[in-house]
């Protein structure tokens, strides 16, 4: 892909000795084979890199997590010794500010699936990331290319372990949350069954209140409809056997899986993050 397409706003890296950053600030790319617009947002450690270079965190629908992730990891990275986790450079990618993504995320999150228009786009988007997202980072700060993260959230979870299972060696640790495996269960775990994960780290988060509602749902206006999709789309089933089928091939010490009390679809997030960060750390 061109690289006449990685055109920027004005936006500035934000470095971390002063935590000050607004997402609006992001840089804009155009992706080449769609020209759709994406915000990259980046967050770099003060002081000079490791001899490698940076390790990267990238996350997606970055737009309801980048400010939650550069907080958290600007807090545990004081105190290495006490918390696992390292200095290292934030990255995310979403939609522009106001721009309307739910069929850009149906589109660039998905595997094709038959009867559905507007599906398969997981190979474009990967590329998008591989051949500019990943460039444009690497130009604002040195990154290792050994230590590289991939965080996605529901449908990006989806895509976080499509990624894992077609382009395993894209990223060295991938954490996909709440993953939405039931878009496409059959295809994704046979692909996994099939992927060369040698030295991958992999962490699945799930919620308790998940395939359920927490209590204070319980009474609301369409509660019975959102309980039924849910227990359809069996969340905790799917992640818990995609768990164990990579913790059986590759081994429990690089296949987590986290059942977090007390956490929902969207609570869960700013839960996993902690956790996410100290797997990129260790990686």
């Amino acid at each position: 892909m061109s690289s006449d397409h990685d055109t920027a706003s004005s936006g500035q890296t934000v470095p971390f000795r002063d935590n000050r950053y607004r997402l609006g600030d992001g840089h804009l790319l155009h992706a080449a084979g769609t020209d759709d617009a994406y915000r990259v947002d980046i967050a770099v450690p003060a002081g000079a890199a490791p001899g490698p270079g940076w390790p990267l965190v990238l996350l997606l629908d970055a737009s309801g997590c980048f400010g939650t992730c550069v907080e958290a990891l600007g807090r545990m990275s004081r105190r290495p010794d006490a918390t696992g986790v390292a200095p290292m450079v934030v990255a995310g990618i979403s939609a522009p500010e106001g721009a309307p993504d739910t069929t850009r995320r149906r589109r660039d999150f998905t595997s094709a699936v038959a009867g559905v228009p507007g599906s398969g786009g997981a190979p474009g988007f990967l590329g998008f990331i591989e051949e500019q997202v990943k460039p444009f980072i690497a130009r604002k700060a040195p990154l290792d290319p050994a230590r590289q993260t991939l965080f996605g959230h529901s449908l990006a979870g989806y895509f976080t372990l499509w990624c894992l299972a077609h382009h395993a060696g894209a990223f060295q640790s991938y954490a996909a949350i709440s993953p939405s495996i039931w878009w496409d269960s059959d295809g994704l775990t046979a692909a996994l069954a099939d992927a060369p994960l040698t030295d991958r780290q992999v962490l699945i988060c799930l919620g308790e209140w998940e395939d359920a509602l927490p209590p204070w749902q319980l009474a609301a206006p369409g509660s019975s409809e959102v309980i039924a999709r849910r227990a359809g789309r069996r969340m905790l089933d799917h992640a818990r056997a995609v768990s164990a089928q990579l913790a059986a091939i590759h081994g429990s010490d690089r296949v987590q899986f986290r059942f977090l009390p007390e956490e929902d679809h969207a609570s869960i997030v700013s839960a996993a993050i902690p956790r996410m960060l100290r797997m990129a750390s260790a990686g």
